[in-house]
């Protein structure tokens, strides 16, 4: 410690100095801002990362760089009148415009978990324009339970097969008996069957009754033509044909043209959805069982 001397009128008087700040607490750091919270987990691309990869949506290998992936969205109808007609957004104002090739009963935007089926760049006006195979609202996933728990509810509460027969419904209408059997699968109507629900929310239509063994009552509504032809193999004759929406203007939704598919001794399969080109991407909306079908449309 220093000694330092001050005048006073007696002498001089000796006064210890200390550092200004000796003695004095430390002073305590900041606290650090909180963390922000981790970004939800979604399933395939968000809209950020599809932006991302869109940039300015003139790149000539985007359609193949985009087209089977899966991708998470909360979609919107967009302000204005700017977009195609029925297109969706998930970013009002961005000029990247969505189209539903289904959509789901009562769908009026929200979460959706779909495929990536088409994409294409129109420069007059700038518009990025995203095919995608399904709307519908996501639903949560549930909750884990242990294992024996789920396998029991499981099992109490597992629905009958969707493409078991409609029973007695439609009989008499064309191309059916009174006991409602399909006798002549060329001239059955839609409506003359029962309307089910099968995977992802799909709506479709059984008519008929299965025969013994038929292979279709492995089969649900909603499957791509790709899962039946895994599961139950190759039709004996198959085509395609348009219907009465693909005349409609500015009509957008999977329904304007549909495919077929003949299985001798089994009956039809009707899917909707797909491309002229690519019949792999339509769903199956409609099962009619014939155990007397010849197999030739």
């Amino acid at each position: 410690m220093k000694s330092r001397t001050f005048p006073f009128s007696a002498g001089l008087l000796a006064v210890d100095e200390q550092p200004a700040d000796a003695g004095a607490a430390p002073q305590a750091a900041a606290p650090a801002p909180p963390a922000p919270p981790p970004k939800p987990k979604v399933e395939g691309m968000d809209y950020d990362e599809l932006a991302g990869v869109l940039g300015d949506g003139a790149g000539k290998s985007l359609k193949q760089d985009l087209v089977g992936k899966t991708v998470t969205l909360s979609l919107t109808k967009p302000s204005g009148r700017g977009g195609p007609a029925g297109a969706w957004v998930a970013s009002d104002g961005d000029s990247t415009y969505f189209r539903c090739r289904a959509v789901g009963s009562g769908f009026s935007g929200g979460e959706v978990v779909t495929k990536i089926r088409d994409y294409r760049y129109v420069a007059k006006p700038l518009q990025r324009i995203v095919d995608l195979d399904r709307c519908a609202v996501a639903v949560a996933a549930e909750p884990a339970r242990p294992a024996a728990a789920a396998a029991a509810t499981t099992a109490a509460a597992a629905p009958a097969p969707s493409s078991a027969g409609a029973g007695t419904v439609g009989a008499g209408k064309p191309g059916m008996d009174a006991r409602g059997n399909v006798v002549d699968s060329s001239k059955v109507e839609a409506g003359s069957g029962r309307t089910v629900k099968g995977i992802n929310d799909y709506e479709g239509e059984i008519t008929g009754n299965p025969g013994a063994g038929s292979k279709f009552t492995r089969l649900q509504i909603g499957m791509s033509s790709r899962q039946v032809t895994d599961l139950i193999g190759p039709p004996t004759d198959q085509g395609a044909y348009v219907t009465g929406k693909a005349f409609i203007p500015f009509y957008f939704g999977g329904d304007r043209h549909r495919y077929e598919m003949t299985y001798k001794g089994q009956g039809r399969l009707v899917f909707a959805g797909g491309g002229m080109g690519d019949f792999t991407s339509g769903n199956l909306i409609w099962i009619i069982h014939n155990p007397n079908e010849t197999g030739y449309r």
